[in-house]
């Protein structure tokens, strides 16, 4: 039986949902009755283990959901491994810097290699950028291909993120390792049409499949919309949500701009937004102030990962609002099958454009710039047609963006890459 392994580096699974619904869900699922083995590894810094406030508290959490995890996927046959590194040190560290990928190879290689040439898989699944660099290495040292499953635009994140600037040395050294990257893998995943057109610009030559952020419908369970506002205190209000982080700190204001031209035709309507990280509360609410909100045209929330249902539950819409960054183009937000999911229609700008061809194509939201002031024709448009709106979001669900349909596709292309 040949072997597949999925790897991660410096992403810590146990700190966040995004690689279990979003890498181990859907390519175990695929593996289940497939003439292949699959195990995951994970390499990750050792001091992302810890977290402040509550270090001990934090790091008893990460092992629970570890050993959690661990479970999960022993059920369904899969082995999952973590290598611990000692670099780099911090979160922030994701995005490598030249000479800090080159300490991160130093230490994470030597541990890597030796656990490919133990277990010799026929095919690495390589998740971002540094994974997919320990990969490409490994298959010049030991000749195993592997799948570049890209998730996002690494550079400009990179940019996105602060850590250097664009056509900075950093910025090229990953724009020449990401060609590199794509040219040499087996075959590219990208999670929308407009990120397959951006690979195909950096390399013709390269095999792009496209496989969205998925969305686990049975694991959306919404509850009683108006008995959730009464206990939130939003009886009677239209609620938009921004469900997750920003895009960047500055879309944090959008949002409340938006709110402000929404309350021109719905009067009631209020913004509520549900951000898992405590430490941003302070600046958002900052941003939202600024653009001239009140106290009582906005609720920020920092909902455990049980609580999210009834986040989605308190929703009326759902916000994807950002503005032109050079990675927003190609982005798809795992939040889009979410809001869909939950009945939420989807209310997002023309630069996210993953999302807002999706939305165009199933008529199942609202495509505005609030920057640019438009008409409020669409806003009237999107109440009138509001129940349409929801069955067509549904129907998106359940034709492009479920787990079962994300996880046959990855079962077909794994499955043609080992045959071929």
């Amino acid at each position: 039986m040949k072997k597949v392994l999925g790897l991660t580096a410096i992403e810590a699974p146990f700190r966040s949902r995004l690689v279990e619904t979003q890498f181990f869900g859907p390519l175990a699922q695929a593996s289940q009755g497939g003439a292949w083995r699959l195990s995951f590894l994970s390499l990750v810094p050792a001091t992302f283990f810890l977290g402040r406030p509550g270090v001990w508290g934090r790091l008893s959490g990460h092992l629970s959901r570890i050993r959690r995890t661990k479970s999960d996927l022993s059920l369904a046959g899969i082995v999952w491994r973590l290598q611990v590194t000692l670099y780099p040190l911090f979160p922030v560290q994701f995005n490598l810097r030249p000479l800090e990928a080159a300490l991160f190879l130093a230490v994470s290689l030597p541990g890597l290699w030796l656990k490919l040439w133990a277990t010799r898989p026929d095919l690495v699944i390589a998740r971002s950028y540094p994974a997919a660099l320990l990969a490409w290495l490994a298959r010049r040292a030991l000749g195993i291909p592997y799948l570049f499953d890209l998730r996002g635009m690494y550079p400009e994140e990179s940019v996105n993120a602060g850590r250097f600037e664009l056509g900075s040395a950093g910025y090229h050294f990953w724009k020449g390792w990401e060609r590199r990257l794509i040219s040499s893998a087996a075959r590219c995943v990208v999670v929308s049409q407009p990120f397959a057109e951006q690979l195909a610009s950096i390399d013709q030559g390269a095999k792009v499949s496209v496989i969205p952020c998925c969305v686990d419908q049975g694991s959306i369970r919404t509850g009683d919309k108006q008995a959730l506002k009464a206990k939130y205190g939003l009886s009677g209000r239209f609620v938009l949500l921004h469900l997750g982080s920003f895009g960047t700190p500055g879309d944090r204001g959008l949002a409340g701009r938006y709110l402000k031209r929404f309350q021109t035709i719905r009067p009631d309507a209020v913004l509520v937004v549900a951000s898992a990280t405590p430490a941003f509360g302070p600046a958002i609410r900052d941003a939202l102030q600024a653009e001239g909100l009140a106290s009582g045209d906005y609720r920020v929330f920092h909902p455990s990962s049980a609580e999210v249902a009834e986040m989605l539950s308190l929703g009326d819409a759902g916000l994807i609002l950002e503005r032109k960054m050079p990675n927003t183009k190609v982005c798809l937000s795992v939040k889009l099958g979410e809001y869909l999911a939950a009945g939420l229609p989807v209310i997002c700008t023309p630069h996210v454009e993953g999302v807002a061809r999706l939305v165009d194509r199933y008529q199942c939201g609202l495509i505005v710039d609030p920057d640019c002031d438009p008409p409020l024709d669409g806003e009237r448009d999107f109440l009138n047609l509001y129940r349409e709106f929801q069955e067509n979001g549904f129907r998106l669900v359940s034709q492009q963006l479920s787990l079962e349909r994300c996880s046959a596709r990855w079962r077909e292309i794994i499955e043609q890459e080992l045959s071929g």
